[in-house]
């Protein structure tokens, strides 16, 4: 046995700075992908609290819409009794509140403004396209930190794209 490890042990060392070679490649590549692997799960976490964050300012604001819509008018229940107590005004006409026409807009037509963006825009009072075109730079700001948009509404010229469809 002695004898065969003696004539072969050029071989012998070849095949061992081989798998050594072979050892340290993989292990280095398992490095990268470990960290690409911390990355992606760094980046789900993130988006996860950004879908929380959004996803409760969107219920608070869907609460305080459904608040608003069941408010009673105080003046409508005084208007009846007093009604009912002189005929003469009972032809009147009840006084009914002055109606908003509000402008609605698909804002998702705007490049890089998606449907998460919109509804929380929308959850805002943000919901045509002449309230964005003008926005003021400090507008701008604002909304790219209230909606995490990372500089997208410059970079895409969210701004612009507004005034573009408005004519």
């Amino acid at each position: 046995m002695l004898w065969l490890i003696w004539q072969m042990w050029f071989f012998l060392i070849l095949a061992f700075l081989i798998g050594l070679g072979l050892g340290w490649r993989l292990w280095s590549a398992s490095g990268e992908s470990g960290r690409a692997l911390q990355a992606a799960k760094d980046e789900i976490g993130r988006l996860q609290r950004e879908n929380d964050s959004l996803s409760s300012v969107a219920a608070r604001h869907q609460a305080a819409l459904e608040v608003s819509r069941i408010t009673v008018k105080p003046e409508a229940s005084a208007s009846k009794s007093k009604t009912a107590k002189s005929p003469a005004k009972s032809d009147a006409v009840p006084d009914k509140a002055p109606t908003v026409k509000t402008e609605v807009n698909e804002l998702t037509a705007i490049k890089g403004l998606g449907p998460k963006a919109a509804a929380a825009l929308n959850a805002d009072g943000i919901t045509s396209f002449s309230q964005i075109a003008r926005w003021t730079p400090a507008d701008i700001t604002r909304w790219d930190e209230k909606l995490t948009a990372r500089g997208r509404i410059e970079r895409e010229d969210w701004v612009g794209q507004a005034k573009s469809k408005l004519g």
